[in-house]
């Protein structure tokens, strides 16, 4: 299965990071909330699909990476 998801970031705040994502650059048409203490995220339409999962990771290796939180990125499999 091939995958191609856009995320840029939202906001952010001591306890959490919203990123919206989407198969297009200017069409991201989801949001999540993620936690920066666990990683763990919550889409807000409730939906945990494959694409959803597969940003999660991406932003939460490049945060353990870099030590920030990604503006924007990219995930292709």
């Amino acid at each position: 299965m091939a995958i191609l998801v856009y995320y840029r970031k939202l906001s952010e705040d001591a306890s959490t990071v919203r990123y919206a994502f989407g198969g297009h650059p200017e069409e991201m048409d989801r949001a999540m909330t993620l936690d920066k203490a666990t990683y763990g995220a919550e889409p807000d339409d409730g939906r945990e699909t494959f694409g959803f999962l597969a940003t999660v990771r991406r932003i939460a290796r490049t945060h353990r990476t870099s030590g920030t939180w990604p503006e924007h990125g990219m995930v292709a499999h």
